[in-house]
């Protein structure tokens, strides 16, 4: 059954270090082992606070969001009746603005492209997960969408353009000092054959991950969360 479950009012963050953003999150698994333990996730997340709303299928999630907007709705692949896919597929043409995430069972690169080209998500998580990645996940893409917003997007004509790209990213993090962990490059490609081809290309390498794939005013967008070279 869909339930709510309202974070400690906006203040003072849990670390003392002063306010933090809040957000509107759905979240939509018919596992309700998986529902409960995001909740707790989410309403207990350093980086931010947030309002959760819990649902169990598709159904019950286009009933959520009926009644107000969200600002990120992360939904399971595979459930009864309607899959994780479709389900995004649907809230992107009704709510363009909600930023969409998967939760896979595990890492099919086939499903993430398929899940990008059709539902246009913006990341995805991979079961089993640790919690404090999945705020850390949830943040950077909440953070990214604010980063579009200002224009702050690299255009790309090649794969070959893109790639050096992030190495000269990556080699310039590694005089950046310890305090850098990982850094969001953005880069958006015109042709969805060069997209899927450096998706492939990067998943492929090891470093380097994939933080938020999605279409965005007709061209594909993928950020690379960096690590400096050598680390």
């Amino acid at each position: 059954m869909a339930q709510e479950s309202r974070a400690p009012p906006r203040g003072e963050s849990r670390t003392g270090s002063g306010p933090r953003e809040r957000y509107r999150i759905l979240v939509v698994d018919d596992d309700e082992d998986i529902r409960t333990l995001l909740e707790h996730t989410l309403t207990h997340a350093q980086e931010f606070e947030s309002e959760v709303a819990l649902a169990e299928d598709a159904r019950q999630g286009i009933g959520q969001l009926q009644k107000g907007p969200f600002d990120l709705v992360l939904s399971d692949q595979i459930m009864p009746e309607e899959n994780g896919i479709a389900f995004l597929m649907e809230v992107k043409e009704r709510w363009p603005q909600t930023l969409r995430m998967l939760i896979t069972a595990h890492t099919n690169l086939g499903s993430v492209l398929r899940a990008v080209n059709l539902a246009q998500v913006h990341g995805y998580i991979e079961k089993p997960f640790d919690p404090l990645e999945v705020n850390r996940t949830i943040y950077e893409a909440l953070v990214r969408r604010q980063n579009r917003e200002r224009g702050q997007v690299i255009n790309v004509s090649s794969v070959q353009d893109a790639l050096k790209l992030v190495e000269d990213f990556s080699s310039r993090l590694s005089g950046t000092g310890p305090g850098v962990v990982r850094v969001g490059l953005t880069l958006a490609f015109e042709s969805p054959v060069d997209f899927n081809r450096f998706t492939f290309e990067l998943m492929q390498t090891r470093g380097h991950s994939i933080g938020d794939v999605h279409v965005f005013e007709g061209r594909y967008h993928v950020t690379v969360m960096l690590q400096p070279a050598g680390s």
